[in-house]
């Protein structure tokens, strides 16, 4: 087995499907492969009904919502090709973007994490990649200055038909790795949702390895899916995009900028934009779109009472809170000896 396609898929049934009906293109591939679905507890009848219809891709059922890096580990478990290549539901591919993928990692086995370009159905560059959370991009206004005073990654021509990039790290919507190398690393499952690409990048990048992106070749990525069906999973996937900044910060920086980058993004959260938006949502609560702005700031104030108490950056919805979190559960186990 070559090549092992594994997607997580959370009740994004109807973007599943056209991902699924693209992968039934690619029978031309010229190299043995597999999909591997991995549903992270969707609830319903429509995993048993894709099962029916699509018999020759495998489904596994996760032992609940256990998040992106959860599932992506797990398909990873179940599958058995020599490069696994983590794609979202939301993607639609063809034979040419996915052999030129494989061919090549093959030929550049340098390359560590490979990615390629993404668009949506109308053609608008979703810009897949982006620069490492430091403290000099902290706010957009200090991305742009750092853009400024750094060049941008520049084509660089690996193959005949095949210019890459290099950035510093690359969307978890499309990577391709040699199993042996996803071994060594692995997704983080401390993050439910958001940045386990950033981490997962980092990791790669400070071990000597190399990120690179096939600027040549695209995929289409329409977003959206399972995250803003609703303004309460709108509220609940925006506000995990703030936690997970602050796991990422708390693994990847030490001391005085670990203590001002934290400091920063609490206050910014607590008293500055996701607060005026909040009393915006309080008083247009009528109004789905205000509504999730309330929801939006009582999911970070609740996730910081509940990091005091745990002592921990890391969600509750991820499956290492547990392990993480402390003092709760120090206190719960005092009293119950």
């Amino acid at each position: 087995m070559k090549l092992s396609i594994i997607i997580v898929n959370h009740r994004g049934w109807k973007a599943l499907k056209r991902c699924l009906e693209s992968l039934q293109k690619l029978r031309e591939l010229p190299f043995a492969w597999e999909v591997i679905v991995v549903d992270n507890d969707s609830g319903g009848d429509e995993l048993q009904q894709f099962r029916e219809q699509y018999p020759e891709f495998s489904f596994f059922e996760n032992s609940g919502n256990n998040g992106f890096a959860n599932g992506c580990n797990f398909g990873a478990k179940n599958s058995s090709g020599e490069f696994v290549l983590f794609l979202n539901p939301d993607t639609i591919v063809d034979a040419e973007a996915i052999q030129c993928l494989v061919h090549t990692a093959e030929q550049h086995p340098e390359f560590t994490i490979l990615s390629c370009s993404q668009v949506t159905d109308t053609g608008k560059d979703d810009r897949p990649f982006g620069l490492f959370l430091r403290p000099a991009t902290l706010t957009s206004f200090m991305r742009m200055l750092y853009k400024l005073l750094h060049k941008p990654p520049v084509p660089v021509a690996v193959e005949p038909d095949a210019s890459v990039i290099y950035p510093d790290w690359v969307s978890g919507s499309v990577i391709l790795m040699h199993r042996s190398r996803y071994q060594d690393f692995q997704w983080d499952e401390d993050y439910w949702m958001y940045f386990e690409d950033m981490d997962l990048c980092r990791r790669v990048r400070s071990q000597g390895g190399q990120i690179a992106l096939l600027k040549n070749i695209q995929i289409i990525h329409n977003h959206g899916g399972a995250s803003r069906i609703n303004p309460r999973v709108k509220a609940l996937t925006k506000s995990e995009v703030m936690i997970s900044r602050h796991i990422y910060i708390q693994k990847h920086f030490r001391g005085v900028a670990r203590f001002l980058m934290h400091s920063y993004f609490v206050f910014n959260n607590l008293f500055v934009g996701p607060f005026i938006t909040a009393i915006l949502g309080a008083l247009l609560f009528f109004r789905p779109s205000f509504a999730t702005y309330f929801r939006l700031y009582f999911n970070i104030v609740r996730y910081y009472a509940g990091a005091l108490a745990g002592r921990t950056w890391v969600s509750r919805r991820s499956v290492n809170y547990k392990k993480n979190a402390r003092g709760i559960f120090e206190t719960a186990n005092a009293e119950a000896a």
